[in-house]
């Protein structure tokens, strides 16, 4: 039994309804200004007779979102089984999540003989929080060893972490030392990232030089990769005077789309750029959404160093797409302000393991290492077992 319908619904209809129900400006929210309203004129005991309804509100409402979870499931929606974990539509909308995360979370929501309350969310957890555990928790349901489960989300949340460190600290090293320099020298500030697209326009005549490869990337147009100098152009501005003619890596997108359209301004920012920027905004959108499905006081309690990595995180990426995006002293000022504070809140959140030292990560490395070889070997065993029809 997956809970399937017996009749045909409209699952949208379903969610709307539920929002009509305890969603901001609801049935549930005027309820308590009835309420609240009765107590200051002293006449609560009038409203008695509708004082259940906040408990029917309380279940109704999860119980028409699970049912129009079930209904996107027949209908092979990828996102049915995070909304049967307990998130809700608008969480969920125009978020980048990973496909095989998707796919666990279905196969397991449609098999009535699949335990899955694993896959629900529990009190307080934020989305990001869900994505982590519930990758290492399908490693432990498949191969039915914990402590391997638990290494693999371990493992993804630490690399993240790092990689978030590396990020947010290099552009705040970067993006500041280029600030000293324009305020010194008035030197013009680039777009953080582009230091790759740089070089390629500067030096990629020397990959003629390269046996065999450099023969074949040289027809590789520079402007595809690196940016058009030529379409940033449309960018010029005054500056000491003089008419000035950007760079692509320098060039303010936002006015060349302004000047030229969104097609001047693809041309301007090159490969290498437009995936940063659709990458940072990503990664800001995530972390509005990670920010919307969080108990906020709770977090609080609990760890007050990653609940401010996570404000500290979403307010670096927002302020690093607007730098690569239209660099300038405030933005990428704002870039280098909260990547310092980003990885503040990380080397505060992650101390513990910092503070044991390099002498003892050696052996920490070391010991992991063997005791992962293990554990994978032997859940790699498990997994070939329970895949193999013979067995």
């Amino acid at each position: 039994m997956t809970g399937k319908l017996s009749r045909v619904v409209n699952p949208q209809d379903l969610e709307q309804l539920a929002k009509l129900l305890d969603g901001r400006g609801g049935v549930g929210d005027k309820l308590s200004e009835a309420f609240t309203r009765a107590s200051a004129l002293g006449v609560s005991s009038k409203l008695t007779a509708i004082r259940p309804m906040h408990s029917w509100i309380s279940d109704t409402a999860p119980e028409l979102r699970k049912k129009a979870a079930y209904a996107r499931l027949e209908d092979g929606d990828p996102l049915a089984g995070l909304l049967l974990a307990g998130f809700t539509p608008e969480q969920l909308k125009n978020k980048d999540l990973p496909p095989d995360v998707l796919l666990v979370a279905n196969a397991t929501a449609s098999d009535g003989e699949v335990d899955d309350d694993w896959l629900k969310k529990k009190d307080g957890e934020s989305l990001d929080d869900w994505l982590v555990r519930v990758q290492g928790d399908a490693v432990t349901q498949l191969t039915g060893n914990e402590k391997l489960g638990k290494a693999v989300a371990t493992y993804i949340e630490g690399a993240a972490n790092l990689s978030a460190f590396f990020t947010s600290s290099t552009t705040a090293l970067l993006g500041g030392k280029s600030l000293i320099s324009y305020f010194r020298s008035s030197k013009v500030l680039n777009a953080p990232g582009t230091f790759t697209a740089r070089l390629i326009n500067g030096h990629w005549d020397k990959l003629s030089r390269i046996p065999r490869a450099g023969s074949w990337l040289t027809r590789v147009p520079t402007s595809a990769l690196a940016g058009s100098d030529e379409a940033a152009m449309l960018a010029g501005y005054m500056r000491k005077g003089a008419f000035y003619m950007p760079t692509s890596t320098e060039a303010n997108l936002l006015r060349v789309a302004q000047r030229g359209g969104l097609a001047n301004a693809a041309k301007a920012a090159g490969w290498i750029r437009g995936v940063g920027i659709v990458g940072s905004a990503g990664a800001t959108a995530w972390g509005i959404a990670n920010l919307a499905t969080m108990d906020h006081g709770k977090a609080w309690k609990e760890d007050k160093a990653k609940y401010l990595s996570n404000w500290t995180g979403t307010a670096f990426n927002a302020s690093l797409t607007a730098a690569m995006v239209a660099p300038n002293p405030v933005t990428v000022g704002l870039a280098v302000g909260t990547g310092l504070a980003y990885a503040g809140t990380l080397v505060w959140d992650n101390w513990d393991s910092i503070s044991k030292g390099a002498e003892e990560a050696a052996d920490w490395v070391g010991d992991k290492a063997d005791k992962a070889g293990e554990a994978i070997s032997d859940g790699a065993k498990k997994l070939g077992s329970a895949l193999n029809p013979f067995d």
